[in-house]
């Protein structure tokens, strides 16, 4: 009997001793104390957490672990948890033997029919290292490590507590141009170097905030608007200041929209809004320069976003129509070619004039869509008076960079001509100098358009930066002088000297010329001393309505 009792005793120390074991195996420290807090059992984990050895902790309660306030919170919040539910788990503050803390997760359980805890403690501290980087990171710009959007909204509403405040939202001028000339990487170091510039500005009334690639903002509470306005002139003029990249010079300049807090608006993201239209209106201006909100700009982009509404269903509603502006022979005044206007009469805001929607149209895309109505809309117009018998002239239509890029030019072009049955001879696209300076991508279009027959004009030639190099590269047809200059070149004898050079130019290279802005006889006569083949403007007719250039001119 002695020796069965005495072989189950020890298998019970065995067990004791492999639980033992494996308690001390676990990454977690578990510990068991009586109803005083005196701990009666720990493990490695346990006692090294806070820096002591088992023997050490099993010496010590409750107190060696916690400072006195946490103390008090798990003895009067979580343990009558236990005593009544048997567990409670939650996260505290531990204190090492060192003094230094650190975040736990602590599980208490009862230990039935007795008046023993069992703890488990986990360390948290990696975790917690882990959330704080992920927060980091979703609060702020990877690239400057500044606070971002998320961490600007939430800034923002503190301001309401703040006499005044003020939203400085800026845009980095030529950032592109720099990461195409050095690289992205020079680009990026060259945001941190502006990111270090902009925090040398920071204080308890100021913070940075990096919202997206280069647009920054920089919010100001409890200024006078004399003295931001006073800070947005500093910011221009440090961010000026060259930086020195991987043995480059580097310049880059800033535009800055300024909105305040709470003559503006009271509204945290119209204020954001508000600094935004200021910025483009600082574009605008130049860049490298502040503007201020005012109510001006305000009218300015809600008529502009109506006018984009309206502009989105001006196709499907039939709105559009086209004039006819005639390009008339000097020598002979006799109509030798038309060029096609878009007008547009809206039923919500009238008349609207080409150059308060193109633009819209090229910044939102449209401008594709309402190309191609063009192009058809006058082909179908030359098929018409082909059907009428009346005499054919050359009809020009200008063509966007958009169209170019995003649209198979070529291949709709051709299509309408076959569609309408209108020789390639009668129709002509006017490009801009600008179309030009993507020459890769404007060459092959042209050379297509060339090779069908169809002509090929540059319009206000002489206002923008392509060389004559590229000009007897292009399978160009007719320049177009700026009207610009014909209207100078009465006083101006610089412009009178650039009309001239053109016509001369359009002589050596075989191309003809059409002179714009055409609007006295003093301009048709210098014209025609000048030798110069065509004309267009007032002075013939404005742009007119097809049923008009038909009575005036193709009628005989």
């Amino acid at each position: 009997m002695k020796e069965r009792e005495g072989k189950e005793l020890s298998q019970t120390e065995r067990t004791l001793i492999e639980y033992s074991y494996g308690l001390d195996s676990s990454m977690d420290g578990i510990g068991i104390t009586d109803e005083k807090g005196q701990f009666v059992f720990a493990n490695e984990a346990h006692a090294s957490m806070y820096g002591l050895t088992k023997e050490q902790l099993l010496n010590n309660t409750w107190h060696t672990c916690y400072d006195e306030e946490t103390l008090r919170g798990i003895l009067n919040s979580a343990v009558p948890i236990v005593n009544e539910k048997g567990h409670w788990r939650g996260e505290t503050i531990g204190v090492r033997v060192d003094g230094t803390r650190f975040p736990q997760e602590l599980t208490l359980s009862k230990v039935e029919e007795t008046n023993k805890i069992v703890c488990v403690v986990r360390d948290l501290t990696d975790l917690k290292l882990k959330e704080q980087h992920i927060d980091f990171l979703a609060n702020h710009n990877e690239v400057t490590n500044l606070p971002n959007r998320r961490s600007l909204e939430r800034k923002l509403d503190t301001i309401k507590h703040s006499n005044t405040a003020s939203v400085l939202f800026m845009d980095m001028d030529r950032l592109k141009l720099i990461n195409d000339a050095f690289g992205h990487r020079v680009g990026d170091t060259l945001l941190e170097r502006i990111a270090e510039t902009l925090r040398s500005f920071e204080n308890e009334s100021i913070s940075v905030f990096h919202i997206s690639g280069d647009e920054f903002i920089v919010l100001i509470t409890n200024k006078s608007q004399d003295d931001t306005h006073t800070i947005a002139e500093q910011i221009i003029e440090q961010i000026k200041v060259p930086y020195i990249i991987e043995g480059n010079e580097v310049f880059i300049t800033t535009s800055i929209g300024v909105s305040h807090y709470p003559s503006d608006s009271t509204e945290l993201s119209e204020l954001i809004n508000f600094a935004d239209m200021a910025l483009s209106s600082a574009k605008q201006a130049g860049k490298n320069n502040f503007q201020i909100f005012n109510k001006h700009l305000k009218e300015k982009q809600d008529r502009k976003i109506k006018l984009e509404t309206e502009l989105r269903k001006a196709i499907e509603n039939n709105e559009f129509l086209l004039h006819y502006q005639p390009k008339m022979d000097l020598a002979t005044l006799q109509l030798n070619g038309l060029e096609a206007l878009i007008r547009w009469r809206n039923p919500v805001l009238g008349n609207v004039p080409p150059m308060d929607f193109i633009p819209i149209a090229e910044e939102t895309g449209l401008i594709g869509e309402i190309g191609k109505w063009v192009i058809k809309e006058a082909l179908n117009q030359i098929s018409k008076w082909k059907a009428k018998g009346y005499p054919l002239v050359k009809v020009s239509v200008n063509v966007s960079p958009h169209q170019f890029r995003y649209t198979k030019l070529a291949e709709y072009i051709e299509m309408c001509l076959y569609d309408t049955q209108v020789e390639p001879k009668y129709f002509e696209v006017e490009v801009t100098e600008s179309v030009i300076e993507d020459f890769e991508t404007v060459l092959p279009v042209l050379t297509q358009l060339k090779e069908m027959g169809v002509g090929i004009s540059i319009d206000d030639f002489g206002t923008g930066y392509s060389s004559l190099s590229l000009l007897t590269k292009l399978p160009v047809d007719t320049l177009k002088i700026d009207q610009a200059f014909i209207r100078g070149g009465l006083q101006d004898s610089k412009d009178l000297a650039l009309v001239k050079s053109i016509i001369d130019i359009g002589f050596n290279l075989n191309l003809n010329v059409v002179a714009e802005g055409v609007e006295t006889d003093k301009h048709l006569n210098l014209l025609k001393t000048f030798r110069c083949p065509g004309g267009q403007g007032y002075l013939f007719n404005p742009p007119l309505t097809a049923e008009k250039i038909e009575e005036g001119y193709l009628i005989v």
